[in-house]
């Protein structure tokens, strides 16, 4: 029997885990998230549901990581350092040996694939899990602050079902992990949306990384000229996501819910405010009844909690209260003090810096449009991306 039940997955544990004093990953960012939906009243609903992350079953991760792989992984967990590490992605200054990593990750992606499959047994509508979304890792090799994919497996692991999947990643970063897991793979559709790799990490997700053999036509980038702000970002995403997602008809959409993508974010190039944010989760929340969300990159903690807040809330389909606004102490001593409002104020690039980046969605839509489309019975009527 279906269910309409939100499910949210928070541990302090894990948000109390640290990568190290000067790392950019911090996963405290899902505690100042947490203490939003409480001051905001997105946490207290009848179908919404906390549950604590339980580790994966170390045997799910041969779903899409290598044996050699997760022998060292082992080994980083003990805070063990061999110099073969290094082949492998482990010891770098992004990735660096922690005691602990693979609990942590390990804990990390139990949330998404209990998650995955409590809405493929009926038994959720949406989850979420803030600690999950670690897009980067590939099969033998950790990159990009990620030593374990959840997404990869716990897709595979759906697959494997027979369901249908569709993938949407919104984070500023290319989510190239999981474009290796199914670039030939078509029951799996993936969309990235995020920064050109001609300007940002991993260098890559251009437009013609279309997929190969089987999966052609089923992985979809949609890069972006840096600096590029919610009207060019908006319009692009509705000319391309919302036909393609529909065409495919998945049993569940996964959704990378990364902050990064944020004008303020200290280590991405877009400009895009908590509009962009509210409306691509509610259009995608109407595409598909069964939603399985993760977090992923920011790196302006609290601008990637207050992202996270409205994602929840589009996502469970609720408006905030602000339940402490006019007071004056109380919760605004804690750290969520530091975000006056969830939502932005209008921002909107102009001149010379306006047109380039339209132009790199007009032609990045084209292309699509052109090349993908046909393979989903998709009309390819070549309309630029409006004003």
């Amino acid at each position: 029997m279906e269910t309409n039940q939100h499910i949210l997955f928070y541990s302090d544990a894990l948000a109390s885990f640290n990568y190290g004093s000067n790392h950019p990953f911090k996963p405290a960012r899902a505690k100042v998230f947490y203490e939003l939906l409480n001051r905001y009243s997105l946490i207290f609903e009848e179908n919404q549901r906390i549950m604590v992350p339980q580790k994966l079953d170390e045997t799910l991760l041969r779903l899409f990581h290598t044996a050699e792989y997760i022998r060292l992984l082992k080994l980083c967990n003990a805070g063990e350092f061999t110099i073969n590490m290094l082949d492998f992605g482990i010891g770098s200054g992004d990735n660096p040996v922690v005691a602990g990593m693979l609990d942590f990750a390990l804990d990390a992606a139990g949330a998404t694939y209990e998650g995955a499959m409590m809405l493929a047994g009926g038994r959720a509508a949406v989850v979420f899990n803030p600690h999950g979304g670690f897009h980067h890792a590939r099969s033998d090799f950790a990159e990009g602050f990620c030593y374990v994919n959840d997404i990869a497996i716990a897709i595979t692991a759906l697959i494997h079902q027979g369901k249908r999947v569709a993938y949407c990643d919104i984070d500023a970063h290319h989510g190239n992990g999981v474009q290796e897991a199914f670039y030939e793979d078509r029951r799996v559709l993936t969309i990235s949306l995020h920064e050109s790799g001609e300007s940002l990490y991993p260098w890559g997700g251009f437009v013609d990384e279309t997929g190969s053999g089987d999966g052609k036509g089923f992985n979809v980038n949609i890069p972006f000229h840096a600096g590029t702000d919610d009207a060019i970002y908006l319009a692009a995403f509705d000319a391309v996501v919302p036909p393609l997602i529909s065409a495919f008809r998945p049993d569940i959409l996964f959704i990378e819910c990364g902050g990064d993508a944020h004008k303020d974010d200290p280590l991405a190039h877009l400009n895009l405010t908590s509009r962009s944010y509210e409306t691509v989760l509610k259009a995608l929340k109407s595409l598909c009844p069964r939603i399985m969300a993760t977090g992923g990159g920011g790196y302006d903690v609290h601008k990637t909690a207050a992202v996270w807040a409205l994602t929840w809330a589009a996502l469970c389909g609720i408006k905030m209260t602000d339940a402490f606004a006019g007071l004056v102490g109380g919760m605004m001593y804690g750290p969520e003090a530091r975000i006056s409002s969830l939502e932005d104020a209008p921002f909107r690039i102009s001149g010379p810096e306006e047109k380039q980046c339209r132009k790199e969605a007009d032609r990045v839509v084209d292309y699509i449009k052109k090349e993908i489309f046909p393979i989903h019975g998709l009309g390819t009527d070549l309309k630029s991306v409006p004003e």
